[in-house]
Formats: structure tokens, sequence, C-alpha cells
């Protein structure tokens, strides 16, 4: 986690791109873990916040931006497609850079780049994927179901709480709580309060079984 000091630091090196390009600016604070740009992010739509969240490493996020239908991605498509601050950031921000390169078509790009991790490359690839079929998409807007499935509509498809209900599924309760804890320091919605909430009587509930065994054994 970032110190407060060393977010200033960075938020002060990047306040002439906070107007030029805020999408890329909020991006790069998020990245190094600033929640109040993850916020910002969530805010403008799903695809740049899972773009960050899958980036740092949540498999659970990798995989819902797996599943996002494309035509709900367009904040991210719009930002890899019209950054207007290239050489800035093929400077600064190399991996980033070529990770766009590579989503736009340039099928090179990732080899230049040094010690990339898997989850790099597996986030590059499925981006790369999207913003292809996006492009792709009929004249008349529609997406082939089958290349983007849809996710549940309304509060209970909030991604920070899908995070935090794929670990329930997956009997991940700590993981759980940690997510459903993430999405309400973001936004308190009822669905988070709940979903933690319910992490917190599986844990219970599990301790409360540990407990009768080792009486049982005595």
């Amino acid at each position: 986690m970032k110190h407060s000091s060393d977010t200033n630091t960075i938020e002060t090196d990047l306040a002439w791109l906070r107007n030029d390009e805020p999408e890329i600016y909020h991006l790069l604070l998020a990245l190094d873990g600033d929640l109040d740009a993850l916020r910002w992010l969530k805010r403008h739509g799903d695809g740049l916040f899972l773009f960050v969240e899958a980036l740092t490493g949540a498999k659970e996020a990798v995989d819902m931006l797996q599943a996002h239908p494309a035509g709900k991605l367009v904040d991210l498509f719009d930002t890899i497609a019209h950054c207007d601050v290239e050489e800035w950031l093929s400077e600064k921000h190399p991996e980033l850079h070529a990770l766009f390169a590579y989503v736009r078509g340039d099928g090179t790009a990732l080899k230049e780049v040094r010690n990339k991790k898997a989850i790099f490359k597996r986030v590059a690839e499925i981006v790369r994927e999207k913003y292809q079929n996006y492009h792709d998409e009929d004249a008349d807007g529609a997406i082939s179901s089958a290349k983007a499935p849809s996710l549940q509509e309304g509060a209970a498809a909030d991604v920070g709480c899908l995070l935090g209900e794929m670990h329930l599924h997956n009997h991940e309760y700590l993981k759980a709580v940690e997510a459903f804890s993430r999405a309400i320091a973001m936004d308190p919605t009822p669905d988070a309060y709940t979903g933690r909430a319910r992490a917190y009587r599986a844990l219970a509930a599990l301790d409360d079984h540990a407990a009768v065994q080792l009486r049982e054994r005595r």
C-alpha cells in the first residue's frame, strides 16, 4: 500500500496530466493503489476499473473482464484508442504503452516488455480480443452474445460486489471479506454490506464447527 506522502508526490508529478488525459491520470494513480482514483474510474465505467483490478493480480477481476460484454468496456477502449500522450507514456510507463499498442494491433509490442508477469500478458490478450470484437461489431451496434456473455443487471451487477460474490461461491471467505470491504470503501452500498455480513457469518460458522470438533476429541 502506498503511503499518503508517496501518493501526493505522484499526484504532483502528474498534475499536468489530469486536465490533458484524466483517464490516463486516474489509471496510473489507481495502479499505484490510490482508492480515490479507483473510485473515479468506477464512476466512469466498468472497463478501466476492471482493467486496473485485473492488472493488480485479482484473478476474479480477470475472469470478470473476460466475461464482460465488449460494449460495456467502451471507456477502456476509448482510452486505449485515443491516448494523446503516447510519447510520454512510452518514456515513463513503457509497459502500459506496449500493452496499449498490442491491444490496438501491434502483435510484437509485448516482446519489448521485460520481466512481464503472466497476468500482464493474460489481461493484454483479453482486452485485445474484446477490442477487436468491439470494432468488428455490426453496423447496428449489436455484439454477438456468444462472444460477449452478459452479466446481471442492476445493483447486483456492481463489479466491486461481484468480486466478493465470486469469493463466496468458492468458499474463500477471508478473500470475500476483503473484496466487500474494498467495495464498501469505494462505494458503501447495501449489497456490499450484506455481502460482507454473509462472509463474516460463513467464517463464524467455520469457527463454530471447528470448536465442536475440538470438544468432541477431548
